[in-house]
């Protein structure tokens, strides 16, 4: 009985010491700059920063051409903005010439013209759905649809 303890001991101090070691070898250090044929190649961490914040300031110029062609009630504007298909109001527009035929009163409606208007442009984020233009219903949603931004939906 006493040889099966020692046994369990010894077992649960390998398993123990086991799960404590080295996970892997990432450094924690700061990377340095790898100067290349006279230029300076930056590191993975400055570049994918950059790439946020170009990707972040597409977002906040889309968002603002879409507050203007609200604010102008501007269809032919608006709907260079679409992506087809996208939904209006829960109803699947396939093509540019439906939306146009949905008409400017249906589109520009008081309350979403409010809202667009009162968005804070440079706070906006992506989520899953897309960027959220309001916080509830109404809004615009849009995103990067086959590598170009593009409204997709309009509540």
């Amino acid at each position: 009985m006493k040889r099966w303890k020692i046994v369990l001991a010894a077992g649960i101090v390998v398993l123990g010491c086991a799960g404590c070691g080295s996970q892997g070898t990432e450094s924690t250090e700061p990377t340095e700059d790898v100067s290349v044929g006279g230029k300076q190649e930056e590191s993975a961490e400055v570049q994918e920063a950059e790439s946020e914040e170009t990707g972040s300031g597409e977002i906040t110029v889309f968002a603002e051409q879409i507050q203007a062609a609200v604010s102008d009630k501007d269809m032919e504007a608006l709907a260079d903005l679409c992506a087809y298909p996208l939904a209006v109001n829960d109803e699947i527009i396939e093509s540019r010439d439906a939306f146009m035929e949905l008409g400017a009163d249906v589109i520009f409606t008081e309350e979403r013209c409010a809202v667009i208007a009162a968005v804070d442009t440079a706070v906006l984020e992506e989520t899953m759905a897309g960027v959220i233009m309001g916080d509830a219903t109404p809004n615009i949603i849009f995103k990067s649809v086959d590598g170009k931004l593009g409204i997709t939906g309009i509540n």
